[in-house]
């Protein structure tokens, strides 16, 4: 049966009884039902304390707003741009404000795998030895400035003219970086055991996002340049406003021209909808 939300606390019928399901019952139903607001839930866990208040405050006047007294309440602010909501007559962090502004974004159960993983393999698949790895975590924005520079350290190879030297990277680090704010704006946040990966191997480089494309949007159109249905709307204005995202739905055209200029390759676009994984693959040497 469909759950109900009331009050920032979500109830489903067992029998003749109303009951508040565990975390798990609690996912599948969200998945099941295709809730995607899932940046609106509150952390319970947390507390308006583990935002960082002088962030947001930045956040704010980088929108223009004027921040001169007299100021509203800062829960009150809080409150108005989602950051925090009611629930159980407490103000808790959503998602979003944690993600977004967080003290310390990983330090409660629903949230500790919210960051990327970045493993490079020393082979050409998951069997072969890890050379190097990187766990970034943090914001949202944290997140992927760390996952872009670590993509941007490891990612050439060496050419020589002579004795002149060339670094050319693996792949185009504007396709990487494209790849990465879609995956993080775009995930489910509703499958809260999985990370957003980034695996490079000897021929190509994965980037995986847990959950299907939103709102029905298949591959197919995504390929066409179909219009962006975004799933984290907060998540995905905040990276806007941040500067990783350009324009909204520019993600694979951005993508496959990097690419073909590159290598002449299009990226290549998975989507699971068993195991709830969308994935983007990047050759590193033309086929």
């Amino acid at each position: 049966m469909e759950p109900l939300r009331c009050d920032g606390r979500v109830w489903v019928r067992r029998d003749r009884i109303t009951a508040e399901p565990p975390a798990l019952e609690l996912q599948e139903l969200y998945n099941a039902f295709g809730y995607v607001l899932t940046e609106e839930q509150t952390i319970t866990a947390a507390t308006v304390d583990d935002i960082d208040a002088p962030l947001f405050r930045r956040h704010l006047a980088r929108q223009g707003l004027d921040l001169t007294d007299p100021q509203p309440d800062l829960e009150d602010d809080l409150r108005n741009f989602g950051v925090v909501a009611e629930f159980d007559g407490a103000l808790r962090p959503t998602l979003f404000g944690l993600l977004g502004f967080g003290k310390q974004p990983q330090s409660f159960p629903p949230t500790g795998n919210f960051w990327i993983n970045c493993v490079v393999y020393a082979g050409a698949d998951q069997a072969a030895d890890v050379s190097t790895a990187r766990e970034a975590t943090g914001r949202l924005d944290e997140q992927l400035a760390s996952a872009i520079g670590w993509a941007r350290a490891f990612g050439h190879r060496e050419k020589y003219h002579g004795s002149v030297r060339e670094d050319i990277p693996l792949l185009p680090l504007a396709a990487i970086r494209e790849a990465l704010v879609n995956a993080v704006a775009h995930r489910d946040y509703a499958i809260v055991g999985s990370k957003v990966q980034m695996e490079v191997f000897e021929d190509r480089v994965e980037i995986t996002s847990p959950g299907c494309l939103p709102n029905h949007l298949s591959v197919a159109a995504l390929r066409r340049g179909g219009r962006p249905r975004t799933r984290n709307e907060q998540m995905a204005n905040f990276l806007l406003e941040r500067g990783f995202m350009e324009k909204r739905g520019r993600g694979y055209p951005v993508m496959r021209r990097a690419m073909r200029e590159f290598n002449g390759t299009e990226p290549t676009l998975t989507e699971d909808r068993e195991a709830r994984f969308f994935t983007v693959t990047f050759q590193i040497h033309a086929v």
